[in-house]
């Protein structure tokens, strides 16, 4: 017989419950471990495009940093970081972290990553974080020789650094100055250029300029302060470290402004002196008047003037050099002066002012340097050409696309009769001598300071209202540097190219070209451009390049 046990209703209502606790705590205890044995969601890397503003708050601290440290305008960091990089979105910015599109080059030796940019598959350098590549864009333009003359300018001047990294070659693009400028004024980026670093950034910076000071090799020649230079320095480093201007490192050391500093050689800080502290040196060897100033730590000028010599006037090996007086007789030459003509559009003076040096500054020769490539922007910007065997004044004119009679000018050439190995100046932007020859940048006029439209249209023989109508212009406003379409061409009259070679009522048709409008093409062929929409079914007057355009 079994005995059956009875709950009593205050026992069942306890039992149940816990019961009902347990469970709740069982689900509870599924539910945590579920989540800390699950796998993350996984979610976009970047859900969403930065914009302008958000670039700008990211890295203007570290643009304003690299001002402090290294003198280059916050704006003009910040502007070509937006440019290069697409406001950080670009593949090269999100997967390589590089900000500026520097590429490898051969100096570089860490990681990479390819990109398609002027040919396939570009080799661009990868960085480990993005305060890398604004540090590497730093000792770009600090190591490269071509921009040295960039650091003699204000740092509040972001116009100048702009025209003048154009200038040095830092792109392709020739509206390049404009679009960092644009990009600075529209996003009110100039006012990085005033900001101060913080306490701690401050003195950081401080701290890094007193090592590097440190650990140059400070010397002292003829009472003159001077450094010798460390492998890889720059005369940007040097300047900087020294609290000095670029361009005080040129003229103190009696360089030009393509001068490179090379492992070894003094640069003095101050002035040279007009006289050494021994009375004479025998020239040994090949040593040429540079080194001889540089080495006793006297003004070239000065040490010309005592030996009786010219500027490019260089000593033969074993002759005496006066170092205090001035000498009697002259000493034997190891090379004649250089007498070429002087007239170039460019020289090898250092001016005081930078903006100077922008303009005058000598442009970068390729490896070749029989093969010359003419610039883009068509600025004023002349170079030598060395004659070579089997050429002739013709010849190099067509080369270069330059004018026979402008060259004949420019190097007081009076006949065409040249000599194997002639230095023959060349100036792509030459203004036309000859009116019926055309000329070098035919139809076109980059405006100059102080011109007017009115100069411009009585120059070229046209009116406001043409040049107006050409360049699509809305008002009289003109920027120095803004280059202009102007028609006819150097005096020769508009012509219909197709005349006489078709029959009247054979149709007429022209293939657009780079920097037309649909007004010259009209005045080219002497039709309305109504007439030339009406013929193409056009509702405005845009037109493209390589577009084939039905005239009549």
């Amino acid at each position: 017989m079994s005995l059956a046990i009875v709950n009593s209703p205050n026992t069942y209502k306890r039992n149940m419950i816990k019961n009902t606790a347990a469970y709740i705590l069982s689900v509870l205890f599924g539910i945590l471990y579920f989540i800390s044995n699950a796998q993350p969601v996984p979610t976009l890397e970047f859900p969403f495009k930065m914009t302008v503003e958000q670039y700008v708050e990211k890295y203007a601290p570290t643009a304003v940093e690299e001002m402090h440290k290294n003198h280059i305008p916050a704006s003009i960091t910040l502007a070509q970081g937006l440019l290069e990089s697409g406001n950080g979105n670009s593949r090269l910015a999100i997967q390589g972290n590089n900000h500026f599109g520097i590429k490898c080059k051969a100096e570089w030796t860490g990681e990479t990553i390819k990109e398609d940019d002027d040919a396939p598959q570009e080799c661009f350098r990868k960085y480990k974080a993005p305060i890398d590549s604004y540090h590497d864009h730093s000792d770009f333009l600090m190591h490269g020789t071509r921009y040295a003359f960039l650091f003699d300018l204000d740092e509040k001047d972001y116009v100048s650094w702009a025209k003048g990294l154009k200038k040095a070659g830092y792109a392709t693009n020739p509206k390049y100055p404009e679009m960092l400028i644009t990009t600075i004024e529209k996003n009110g980026l100039a006012k990085y250029d005033s900001m101060k670093v913080g306490v701690k950034e401050e003195k950081k910076i401080v701290e890094e300029k007193k090592l590097e000071v440190a650990s140059q090799r400070n010397i002292t020649v003829n009472g003159i302060p001077a450094i010798v230079v460390k492998d890889g320095e720059s005369f940007a480093e040097i300047a900087l470290e020294n609290d000095m201007r670029v361009w005080q490192m040129y003229k103190y050391n009696d360089l030009t402004k393509d001068a490179v500093p090379s492992k070894g050689d003094t640069v003095y800080l101050k002035p040279k002196n007009y006289k050494a502290e021994q009375e004479f040196y025998i020239v040994n060897g090949d040593e040429t008047m540079h080194l001889i100033s540089q080495r006793f730590g006297i003004k070239l000028s000065k040490l010309l003037h005592k030996n009786l010599m010219k500027d490019g006037d260089e000593p033969a090996s074993f002759e005496k050099i006066y170092l205090r007086d001035k000498r009697e007789q002259p000493l034997k030459l190891r090379i004649a002066a250089n007498t070429l003509p002087k007239d170039t559009n460019y020289n090898e003076i250092v001016y005081e002012d930078p903006k100077r040096n922008i303009e005058t500054q000598k442009p970068v020769l390729p490896e070749d340097k029989y093969v010359i490539a003419i610039p883009d922007n068509k600025d004023d910007m002349a170079f030598l050409h060395t004659v070579q065997p089997g050429e002739t004044l013709f010849s190099i004119t067509k080369k270069y696309n330059v004018q026979l009679e402008g060259v004949k000018q420019l190097n007081k050439i009076r006949d065409n009769n040249i000599k194997v190995g002639t230095q023959i100046i060349i100036n792509p932007n030459q203004p036309p001598v000859n009116e019926k020859e055309e000329a070098v940048v035919p139809g076109y006029h980059t405006v100059k300071q102080g011109e007017t439209l009115y100069s411009i249209a009585r120059t070229y023989n046209i009116t406001i209202v043409e040049i107006k109508a050409l360049n699509d212009m809305h008002n009289d406003t003109l920027r120095i540097g803004e280059e202009l379409v102007v028609v006819p061409l150097n005096g020769e009259k508009a012509k219909d190219e197709n005349a006489g070679n078709v029959k009247e009522n054979e149709p007429v048709y022209h293939v657009v070209i780079e920097k037309e409008t649909m007004y010259s093409v009209s005045r080219k062929y002497n039709v309305t451009p109504s007439q030339i929409r009406d013929l193409n079914n056009m509702l405005d007057n845009n037109i493209k390049v390589g577009q084939r355009l039905r005239i009549r």
